[in-house]
């Protein structure tokens, strides 16, 4: 189920906007052990309160004075007295009442108020960001999931190297939002930083950032990074030198320039799923958009279903939910057969937290699991990218189940996503007209006439490989011609 967060709703019930990707970064950053001192408000007794603060009004008024002022017996007034003097915020002198140094430093100057803090000695530990020097949580992330994100250098890294010597002020500004993360109770001022007397680099590591690419339906309609959980969080301002960073790096990806074959491709074997429109035109992104959300438009066609058509990446809101819920609804093929995915051509494809997991939920869902066409895989260099980005290594489990390296030939901005005899997700990758983001459009379907013919569309890309060499790494209890055999058995290839 969508959260209100990743399906924002108006006041009307209308859907304002839809998440269809997620960006993932990883950013530098340091954990330090802090010793600090705060000042903590001390509660005293109302009567003890305006006591004090009538002899702020008062100076030089007698303790007998104040017992009439209240009402109080002579007993009852030394006691008062008593607790005045305790406080420290009052001395006497000659039998008449001051208050002291501390209690004018007390006294509110606004409200007549005495407050009372005494000093609090602090031990933490607190990780800050070397770009903005802002708080983050130091939390493990699953292991192998690091490679899948964009790093982003640090623009200032003379700063991000002295690091130390500023965390004493970056503590300082950040002292609410470390005492709400840290679980502080009461008013905001109960408790108030007074300094930083140590602070200790322990270690440096990279923290995970994961920013949602949501499609705006309302005027003006169109793509863009949504920074607003960054924005409001903690001190408003603190996070915005990390936000201008986030914003350059998305600002230049960019989809591949071939939809037009693309679209012309699938148009040839589909006979078109998807209607005469022009989408590089905003208002024909946005009125698919509106299909891909309503209840009824949003069904495919005879002869095109059981389908839905769908916008977004695979990690998408719309996407996601095809890829894990509306499969499992279809009627399960006859035969075993692993998903087969031919990705887009672009370095931007894969690489956040969000894709990691619906990869895995995905292979999790089918037990023969997944096999990954590498486009340009045949090339060493590019091999050993792929390897590297989604493989098996010394430290990390692959994501995908098999990889096998093909050639570059078709549309470097069509995706396809194949259950061979039982469905397959088609999207061609086009630029939003606004932020010119990547705005994958498309259906999935579970038309057999649709499935076999994308069949034979991969078919004809798997073919590309010369032999079993061309797997860059399979599952662990099968060998590369086991594994080329499985892919050629699903994708009906007659090898010699």
């Amino acid at each position: 189920m969508a959260s209100d967060r990743e399906k924002p709703i108006s006041a009307d019930g209308v859907i304002q906007a839809l998440e269809l990707d997620q960006c993932s970064f990883l950013v530098r950053a340091q954990k330090f052990r802090i010793s600090a001192t705060a000042m903590r408000r001390s509660p005293i007794p109302m009567a003890t309160e305006f006591a004090v603060r009538l002899v702020h009004l008062v100076p030089n008024i007698s303790p007998e004075l104040i017992g009439e002022y209240f009402g109080f017996k002579d007993v009852e007034t030394k006691v008062l007295l008593q607790d005045m003097l305790e406080t420290g915020l009052v001395i006497e002198n000659g039998g008449k009442l001051n208050l002291s140094g501390k209690g004018y430093e007390a006294v509110s100057p606004v409200s007549e108020e005495v407050e009372i803090f005494v000093r609090e000695e602090i031990a933490t530990t607190q990780a800050f960001d070397l770009i903005a020097l802002a708080p983050v949580d130091d939390e493990a992330m699953e292991q192998g999931f690091a490679r899948f994100m964009h790093e982003v250098q640090i623009p200032d890294r003379e700063k991000a190297a002295n690091a130390k010597s500023q965390i004493g002020r970056a503590f300082e500004d950040h002292f609410l939002e470390w005492r709400q993360r840290h679980g502080g109770k009461g008013k905001s001022d109960d408790l108030r930083f007074e300094t930083a007397e140590d602070v200790h680099p322990i270690k440096t590591f990279a923290a995970p950032f994961h920013i949602p690419i949501r499609y705006h339906l309302r005027e003006p309609t169109g793509l863009e990074a949504d920074f607003g959980p960054l924005q409001t969080r903690g001190r408003p301002g603190s996070r915005k030198a990390l936000i201008e960073v986030f914003s350059n790096r998305i600002s230049g990806i960019r989809a591949p320039t071939d939809y037009d074959d693309a679209f012309h491709k699938i148009g040839v074997i589909d006979g078109g799923v998807m209607p005469r429109l022009d989408f590089t035109r905003a208002d024909h992104q946005s009125s698919w958009l509106r299909q891909c959300i309503d209840a009824e438009a949003k069904e495919l066609t005879h002869p095109y279903r059981p389908g839905l058509r769908l916008a977004g990446a695979s990690c998408g809101q719309l996407a996601r939910a095809a890829l894990l819920e509306w499969t499992r609804q279809q009627i399960d093929s006859a035969e075993p057969a692993p998903v087969i995915w031919l990705p887009p051509s672009g370095d931007y494809w894969g690489r956040s937290f969000a894709f990691a997991n619906i990869a895995r939920e995905l292979s999790a869902q089918e037990t023969d699991g997944i096999v990954l066409l590498a486009r340009n895989g045949l090339q060493p260099r590019e091999a050993r990218r792929w390897q590297r980005q989604f493989g098996k290594t010394d430290r990390h489990a692959s994501l995908f189940d098999r990889c096998l390296g093909v050639s570059n030939e078709f549309p470097g901005s069509l995706e396809i996503i194949l259950k061979p005899n039982n469905w397959c997700l088609v999207l061609v990758h086009v630029s939003d007209q606004n932020s010119k983001l990547p705005l994958p459009l498309g259906y999935i379907s579970g038309d057999q006439v649709l499935v076999d013919a994308f069949t034979g569309l991969l078919a004809e890309v798997a073919s590309s490989a010369p032999d079993a060499s061309s797997i860059l790494w399979h599952r662990e209890n099968e060998t590369a011609v086991d594994a080329l055999a499985v892919l050629d058995q699903a994708l009906k290839i007659e090898t010699v």
